[in-house]
C-alpha cells in the first residue's frame, strides 16, 4: 500500500513547500506517563442541558465520544494533573526529579485568573509552578504557547533541539488541559472536550535516534477558527475546522512518509490528534491507513487538546500494545492553524 500526491492542488495546502527530513540530534523517548482526573463524565451529562438539544446518540454519531474526564473541584487544575503525569513518566524512565534538565510545558486551556493553571497560581503557565510542585529544581523551564493541540509536537521538536545545544541530558515535555471552566455550555462543541495531562521524557542518546523526524507547519489565515469570546469562553468554528483540518493532516501525513522514503506499510502505529473521530476516520481513509494500525482514545477521553497524542501513546505503551522497536507516526493540528507530524522508533 502506498500514498500518492493529490493530482489537483488544494488551496489549503498548495502554498506549502516540501522540506527535507530534519537533522534531529539523537534523542530517545525514555519514558511517558498520563493522568485523567475524576470519574468519567458520560454523554448523559449533556442530555440534561436543554439548550443543546443533543443526546448520547447524537454525540456518538458526530464526535465518536462516549465519555470524558473533568476535575472534580478547583483544587485539581492543569499543574496538579501534570504533576501526576510527570511522576508516571519519571518512573517509566527510571529517573528522578533531579535528573531533569529542561521542562517544556504546553496548554491551550489555561487563562489568567479566569482559568489559572494551578490551585496556587493565577497565571496561565504550567512549567514554573510544575517545577516547584514536582520537585524539578534543576530544570530550566518555559512554556510553548499558541499552538494548542499541536503542543506536544512543537514541544518535542524544541526539546530535541535544545538538549544537544545546551549540553543537557533529559527533558520533560508536559501537556495539561482543564477545559471545563472555559466551555460555553450553550453550544454543542462543549461535548467534545476533556481534561487530563501527559508527560514525556526525552533523553540525549548518542547511540540511539528514537525521534526520527518532525514536520511542522503554520497558517495564520485560520487564527480565528479557535478563539476566546468576551466572556472568556472558548469559541470554535467547527465548520471551518472540519473543512480545512483533514486536508492539512492528510498533507503532513504524506509529507512525513514521503520525505523519509516510507509507506503506510512501514509504520506499525498511527496516532492522530484525538479531535473528532469522524475527522480521524476521514484522514485515515485519505492516507489508506488500515484500522488495525490506528490508535485512538477519544472515545473514553474526549478531545484533550495537547494531551491527546501523548496520552494515547502512553496508554497504549502501558497496555503493552505498542512495543519496543515499533515505528510510530503521529499527526496533529492546533489553533492557528498550527499542525505537524512526528516519526519515532520506540526504544
Amino acid at each position: 500500500m502506498t500514498t500518492t500526491a493529490e493530482t489537483v492542488p488544494d488551496p489549503a495546502t498548495a502554498h506549502l513547500r516540501p522540506l527535507p527530513p530534519t537533522a534531529i540530534a539523537p534523542v530517545r523517548l525514555a519514558g511517558i506517563g498520563h493522568y485523567f482526573p475524576g470519574e468519567p463524565i458520560t454523554n448523559a451529562h449533556f442530555e440534561q442541558l436543554d439548550a443543546l438539544g443533543i443526546d448520547d446518540a447524537w454525540i456518538r454519531e458526530n464526535t465518536g465520544i462516549v465519555s470524558r474526564h473533568w476535575p472534580a473541584d478547583d483544587k485539581e487544575r492543569a499543574v496538579e494533573m501534570a504533576a501526576r503525569a510527570v511522576d508516571d513518566a519519571l518512573s517509566a524512565a527510571g529517573l528522578g526529579p533531579d535528573d531533569i534538565d529542561l521542562v517544556i510545558g504546553t496548554t491551550s486551556t489555561t487563562r489568567p485568573r479566569t482559568n489559572p493553571s494551578s490551585a496556587t497560581n493565577n497565571y496561565m503557565d504550567i512549567s514554573l509552578p510544575l517545577q516547584k510542585q514536582a520537585g524539578l529544581r534543576h530544570a530550566t523551564c518555559f512554556d510553548v504557547t499558541s499552538v494548542a493541540c499541536a503542543g506536544f509536537m512543537y514541544g518535542t521538536a524544541t526539546a530535541a533541539a535544545m538538549l544537544p545545544a545546551l549540553g543537557m541530558r533529559n527533558a520533560l515535555v508536559v501537556c495539561a488541559e482543564n477545559p471545563r471552566p472555559i466551555l460555553n455550555f450553550d453550544y454543542r462543541y462543549s461535548a467534545l472536550f476533556g481534561a487530563g495531562a501527559a508527560a514525556a521524557v526525552w533523553s540525549a542518546d548518542t547511540a540511539e535516534r528514537g525521534l526520527l523526524d518532525v514536520a511542522l507547519h503554520a497558517d495564520g489565515s485560520y487564527f480565528d477558527a479557535f478563539d476566546i469570546d468576551e466572556n472568556d469562553k472558548m469559541l470554535m468554528r467547527g465548520r471551518e475546522v472540519g473543512a480545512v483540518g483533514p486536508k492539512l493532516l492528510t498533507h503532513v501525513g504524506r509529507e512525513i512518509l514521503e520525505r523519509n522514503g516510507l509507506t503506510v506499510d512501514d509504520i506499525d502505529w498511527f496516532v492522530p490528534h484525538q479531535g473528532n473521530l469522524n475527522m480521524i476516520n476521514q484522514v485515515s481513509r485519505a492516507l489508506e491507513i488500515p484500522g488495525d494500525k490506528l490508535l485512538t482514545n477519544i472515545q473514553e477521553r474526549g478531545n484533550t487538546s495537547s494531551v491527546s497524542i501523548p496520552s494515547c501513546l502512553s496508554e497504549n505503551l502501558s497496555a503493552g500494545r505498542i512495543r519496543s522497536g515499533d515505528l510510530v507516526a503521529a499527526i496533529g493540528i492546533g489553533r492557528g492553524f498550527s499542525w505537524g507530524a512526528m516519526l519515532l522508533r520506540i526504544p
